[in-house]
């Protein structure tokens, strides 16, 4: 028994711990199910709570759609910079205004056919009667399948992004929607502000458009169409006139397949004569190039739907007087130089006031010539970036007021001259207006304005638009340099980059000639950076841009209103970007506004003067089908293009035809703005330097001026351009010691460089003897003599001077130099030597730190008291060549390509000449050039390269640059 119990007890103890165990299982997966239902329902709750976070409130739709003053039932309307005059309305001009329609009877408004709301209904919610306003269907794939969906998704939801979370909150607020107003409400609102295409929104509005009549008279194939064209806007009758008759007969038989309508009904609909209005009208708009760019800037922000629907008021920055003002005085000077006519006293005229600013045309085109002459105008802020007025007048009808990219020829010359501003030139430095090598400028040579100048400074090149100069600057700081300013100054056009491959022998010359496009905004943006001191102010809309220098865009835009949610701005609000320093910026504008610097192709008076300080450019192609004024205050920027686009014959506009426009324009515009001038900045100097050098001013310079400089680059040398010369008046050759001074006078001359001897020899121009006179050099005693240096020779450093100094009686021998071509004091190198020379040194003199014209003097005492002298002249240069690698820049990086090339530009200069000019590849001799230009092209290689250059001159004197550049992927 004893074991029993005890068995008994141990069982018990087991199903004891079995129980429990099972319990404790049990309670645990109790738990373990609570805490999943918590977080699921945890989960639901926090999706629920960010699907429903900030809903739009249904309070909106009343006061979008209920009559009279809903939004929705007023126009989007653009407005002028001051809120007083609309310049646009979005309605189509077949509506008068926004009519309310009802689905029942009402005397305050047309009432809606009950035909067109069963057509509604079938078409776009079949289960209008029994779903509860949203459908499951489609959650995935954001579709709206009930009619308060698609009024949420319109009206309240619009702006959100397509996903599953807006899919939910649209069905949400469709099922609030529906409670809260009811279906007749839903339907009635949905008819009223429909899109049915051409900008006709609600039911009224598309009857009257496509049909000429009110809603309330349409018949039941016109109400099918109109259910058809509801769900494909598209497809309307003015655009497929045909599909939308198809379309409605489909709707016919849906509406009798559901005994909405009999089949007799809808056969009868069918046979019935449909009539279409013809094609709507064009709204007038006052400023359409203007609206345009804005709507632009709108849609990039606002879905164009939205803005078409409706309930928007724009305040733009277009200036309403000023945009009148162009646009009639742009008028007036087209119907002038066609028809050859001036000052006409037309009322037209006389309101148009800016017209009277223009000056008298004499211009020589055929008027025949220019029946297809287009003008493009644009007036900006620079420092708002707002646009104040646009104009684009086209000769072809068939164009839309869209801004489109023009050749700019000598427009773009400013950017090549701000590039060299950036790499050490100057508005003084010296170039040569000369004509180019066609070998190495197979373009060349072109000059469209003037005869050849030969040395100029910087500016006067820049102002007249010489264009050789502006050629070599090119050559000499790399075009890819060029591209890189014109970026940076919001020119973008690509265009500009397939260009450069045009013509690879010209490194990117054609650039200010007829291969590149730019657009009206890039023209005005790029020299608004200039009138506002280097800063460019603009929209930055495409701030994802991948470029280097993604472009700020013109504002058009001051103030969106849509009477619900207050006023727009984030989205419009202008950055300030610098571009380039004040400094640069005050070179250029001083330079553009230079008046007496254009006198030289444009004489005075002319049109790009006018009376207050202004910097202004003249751009054309050598077609001449194109023709550029872009000018600038401190306060406005006015750029005027004209032009015959479509033409391929060579027109030669005059540049006049552009210039006086903008003449009359800028001056008109700007009549409410002090005269300001740019004050010239610190790190700006003004010093005197000599013309057309540029250096310091010497005896000898003709001219001094005045000229501005970038703080630590004014010139430290004094003029080397002219030079006096002491000449044998009788020979016209360079006077020697051996000249008798009688016969020595002086003379000044300007020195010519080897690639400017052809223009000087073609000008007459009388050039420096390069031969010394040797009429007067006494025969030679072979006792007393120096063989070496010889006459005239260049030496450098430490000089041998061998000869003799021996023969019967010899006594001593003294060695001595003098400087100039009759030295006033001798050196003594050796004195009284007392042991002869016979072919051997006579003595070593250290020319270190010497430069210039010496004699070396040979005396020879006898004990008789006899003295028997021999003397050369020699010419001393110990200075090295002047040596810069102009392109590359060191450690410059370039993209490797399949047979791209990299043009090594070398700018050396030296006293006495250049010898030879060698390239070196990583201490590899590459090349090796004698004459001028020093260029070397070089077929890229993947890696990391050192390049050297060594420059030696006529005397044997040395310089070497080295740089390093990669190739890479």
């Amino acid at each position: 028994m004893y074991i029993v119990r005890k068995v008994i007890r141990i069982r018990g103890r087991r199903k004891s711990k079995f129980r429990k165990t099972h319990l404790r299982a049990g309670f645990s997966f109790t738990i373990l199910i609570s805490l999943l239902l918590a977080v699921v329902s945890l989960t639901i709750v926090i999706i629920f709570t960010l699907t429903t976070e900030d809903l739009p409130s249904l309070d909106l739709l009343p006061l979008l759609l209920e009559p009279p003053d809903g939004l929705l039932l007023q126009p989007t309307k653009f407005y002028d910079r001051s809120g007083q005059h609309i310049i646009h309305v979005v309605e189509n001009p077949a509506v008068n205004e926004r009519n309310y329609s009802y689905i029942e009877e009402n005397s305050i408004g047309n009432t809606i056919p009950s035909t067109l709301v069963k057509a509604t209904i079938v078409v776009s919610d079949p289960t209008f009667e029994k779903n509860p306003g949203f459908s499951l269907k489609g959650i995935l794939n954001n579709t709206h399948n009930t009619l308060a969906q698609q009024l949420v998704s319109d009206l309240l939801l619009w702006d959100e992004t397509p996903g599953y979370s807006r899919s939910l909150r649209e069905r949400l607020l469709a099922w609030q929607l529906t409670q809260r107003y009811g279906k007749e409400k839903i339907l009635e609102w949905y008819l009223n502000i429909t899109d049915f295409g051409n900008l006709a929104f609600g039911v009224e509005a598309a009857a009257r458009i496509y049909f000429g009549k009110s809603v309330e008279n349409i018949n039941l194939f016109e109400a099918a169409i109109l259910a058809a064209i509801s769900e494909q806007p598209e497809l309307n009758p003015f655009d497929s006139p045909q599909i939308a008759l198809a379309r409605g007969k489909s709707v016919l038989d849906l509406l009798a397949q559901q005994n909405l309508i009999t089949i007799d009904e809808a056969d009868k609909a069918k046979s019935s004569e449909i009539t279409f209005n013809q094609v709507s009208p064009t709204n007038y708009t006052f400023a359409p190039a203007f609206i345009n760019l804005a709507w632009e800037t709108l849609s990039k922000n606002i879905a164009p739907e939205r803005i078409n629907r409706g309930g928007f008021e724009i305040i733009t920055t277009l200036d309403y007087d000023l945009q009148y003002q162009v646009s009639c005085t742009n008028e007036i000077h087209l119907e002038r130089i066609k028809t050859e006519e001036e000052g006409s006293s037309t009322e037209e005229t006389k309101l148009c006031l800016a017209s009277q600013l223009l000056p008298t045309l004499s211009v020589t085109n055929e008027p025949s010539t220019l029946d297809q002459l287009s003008t493009n105008l644009m007036v900006l802020d620079p420092k708002t970036g707002q646009i104040l007025s646009l104009v684009i007048s086209n000769a072809n009808i068939n164009e839309n007021n869209r801004i489109e990219a023009h050749s700019s020829g000598t427009l773009l010359t400013p950017i090549v001259y701000l590039t060299a501003f950036t790499r050490g030139y100057n508005p003084s430095s010296l170039v040569w207006d000369i004509p180019l090598d066609t070998t190495e400028m197979p373009i060349g040579p072109i000059n469209l304005y003037h005869k050849y100048e030969g040395p100029i400074r910087l500016r006067q090149a820049f102002a007249n638009d010489f264009l050789n100069p502006a050629f070599q600057l090119i050559n000499n700081i790399g075009y890819e340099n060029i591209l890189k300013t014109a970026n940076q100054l919001g020119i973008n056009s690509s265009s500009l980059n397939e260009h450069s491959k045009s013509l690879p022998e010209c490194r990117g010359c054609e650039l200010i000639l007829d291969g590149g496009n730019i657009t009206l905004i890039e023209a005005v943006q790029a020299y608004g950076v200039f009138a506002n001191e280097g800063l460019l102010v603009g929209n930055p809309f495409d701030s994802e841009s991948t470029q280097k220098y993604p472009s700020l865009q013109p504002t058009t835009i001051i103030k969106v209103k849509d009477g619900t949610a207050g006023t727009w701005s984030s989205w419009y609000e202008t950055e300030t970007r610098p571009v380039i320093s004040n400094q640069l910026a005050y070179l250029m504008t001083n330079v553009l506004s230079d008046e007496g610097a254009r006198w030289q192709s444009m004489n005075h008076p002319n049109p790009l003067e006018i009376g207050r300080p202004a910097g202004a450019k003249i751009g054309t192609t050598p077609m001449g089908n194109d023709v550029w004024t872009v000018g600038f205050t401190p306060h406005l920027v006015v750029c005027v293009w004209s032009g015959i686009p479509e033409s391929s014959q060579e027109q030669k506009l005059e540049t006049k035809l552009s210039s006086a426009l903008w003449h009359a324009i800028i001056q008109y515009a700007s009549q409410k703005y002090p005269p300001d001038d740019w004050d010239r900045p610190p790190g700006v100097s003004l010093i005197n330097v000599c013309d057309p050098s540029g250096m310091l001013p010497t005896l000898q310079c003709p001219n001094v001026v005045s000229e501005v400089f970038l703080a630590g680059q004014e010139p430290n040398q004094p003029d080397t351009l002219y030079e006096t010369y002491q000449v044998n008046r009788e020979t016209g050759r360079l006077a020697t010691i051996f000249t008798p001074p009688e016969l020595i006078e002086e003379q000044t001359y300007l020195n010519i460089p080897p690639e400017a001897r052809n223009w000087a020899e073609a000008t007459g121009l009388e050039t420096p003897p390069e031969v010394y006179d040797e009429l007067y050099i006494p025969s030679i005693d072979p006792n007393v003599r120096i063989d070496s240096p010889t006459m005239l020779s260049q030496v450098r450093g430490a000089l041998k001077i061998n000869g003799q100094a021996s023969g019967p009686d010899f006594e001593s021998y003294r060695l001595q130099v003098g400087e100039g071509i009759n030295p006033s004091g001798w050196t003594i190198i050796k004195s009284e030597i007392s042991q002869p020379v016979e072919n051997g040194i006579l003595g070593i003199w250290d020319t270190t730190g010497l430069n210039g014209l010496f004699a070396i003097q040979l005396i020879t005492l006898r004990k008789n008291e006899s003295v028997d002298t021999a003397m050369v002249q020699v010419i001393v240069d110990n200075l090295p060549p002047n040596l810069k690698i102009q392109y590359p820049e060191n450690e410059q990086t370039f993209s490797y390509a399949d047979n791209r090339y990299i043009t090594f530009i070398i700018e050396t200069d030296d006293n006495t000449g250049i010898e030879s000019v060698e390239y070196y590849i990583d201490d590899s001799l590459v090349s090796n050039q004698q004459e001028p230009p020093y260029a070397f092209n070089w077929k890229c290689i993947m890696g990391t390269y050192e390049f050297t250059v060594k420059a030696k001159d006529t005397a044997g004197n040395i310089s070497q640059e080295s740089i390093t550049i990669t190739i890479e992927r």
